[in-house]
């Protein structure tokens, strides 16, 4: 049988005492777990192999068994003597039972010492101190990703929980990187307790109109280049509405101009940021011979 490095599946040092075996096994068996990372296979197979290394590294006959035999344990264990946690099957059950709707149950093909029900449930999730008593369930997070405008403005979106359609407000002014918090909407509870809740994390997604930083807006607007030259008013469409922006002549390609309180205003309501306007002066590619005998003109005056 293939040979497992059971300190290197937990992180810890051959050396490692056993309280650091039981706190790395905790801090990965929680992240890891199947109610937290549901219907996913690989997060299934590493909290196995967890379980598997923990039950032989926590035991200190097994693990001097383990350490003194090294790539010959798996061989000796197969071959009858003693038994333990490599023998056994692990099932995963999601279509019901227990209060998370998820049953743990070991099928021990070869006799041998069992896994310890209370090292799971008691380590991970019973968070009350009591060994039976309620325990919140785990927060999960997502994310969800909004144009620009929905940052501004707001929105509601629609997402699909567990097959539940749940309506998502996005409030106002919600900046990139952001949190939405849906109580109630994370993984079961344990024993009664409460459910975990669930948090998305906004992802402001720019686009070929508009630019977020911060609580300032960034839009670019094509000009003439008479435009430029003589100056002029151009519409600009910011986010709220349309409105005027007065060019003045002589306006340089790549000039920005700030429009005061224009911008985002943040969740709060307190701080409105700025729209920024840069202006690209638009070159004709194709121009009439009698344009091009005004430049000509032009260029001699040194224009």
């Amino acid at each position: 049988m293939e040979y497992k490095d059971y300190y290197k599946i937990l992180g810890v040092g051959k050396t490692a005492s056993a309280d650091e075996i039981k706190k790395a096994y905790r801090k990965l068996a929680r992240k890891h777990h199947p109610d937290v990372n549901p219907n996913d296979k690989t997060a299934e197979s590493k909290f196995k192999e967890l379980q598997e290394a923990y039950d032989i590294l926590k035991d200190e006959k097994k693990r001097k068994e383990y350490d003194e035999l090294g790539t010959n344990y798996f061989n000796y264990k197969n071959a009858g003597a003693g038994g333990g946690a490599s023998q056994g099957q692990y099932y995963y059950d999601y279509s019901g039972g227990g209060a998370s709707g998820f049953n743990y149950n070991y099928n021990n093909a070869g006799g041998g010492e069992g896994v310890n029900f209370e090292d799971i449930f008691s380590d991970l999730f019973n968070r009350s101190g009591r060994k039976n008593g309620p325990a919140k369930g785990n927060d999960l997070n997502a994310s969800l990703e909004i144009s620009v405008a929905e940052s501004v403005k707001g929105a509601e979106r629609i997402i699909n929980l567990n097959g539940e359609k749940i309506k998502i407000k996005i409030p106002a002014g919600i900046s990139n990187g952001g949190k939405i918090k849906l109580s109630g909407k994370g993984s079961s509870g344990f024993n009664g307790g409460a459910n975990g809740d669930l948090y998305i994390t906004i992802s402001v997604l720019n686009d070929n109109i508009y630019e977020r930083k911060e609580n300032d807006i960034y839009v670019n607007k094509k000009i003439k280049l008479t435009e430029a030259v003589l100056g002029a008013k151009v519409e600009i469409s910011a986010i709220d509405g349309k409105f005027m922006l007065t060019v003045p002549a002589g306006t340089q390609n790549g000039t920005k101009f700030r429009i005061s309180k224009k911008g985002a205003t943040d969740v709060s309501g307190k701080k409105t940021g700025d729209l920024i306007v840069t202006v690209f002066v638009d070159i004709p590619s194709d121009i009439s011979d009698k344009t091009k005998k005004i430049f000509s003109e032009l260029s001699k005056e040194g224009i």
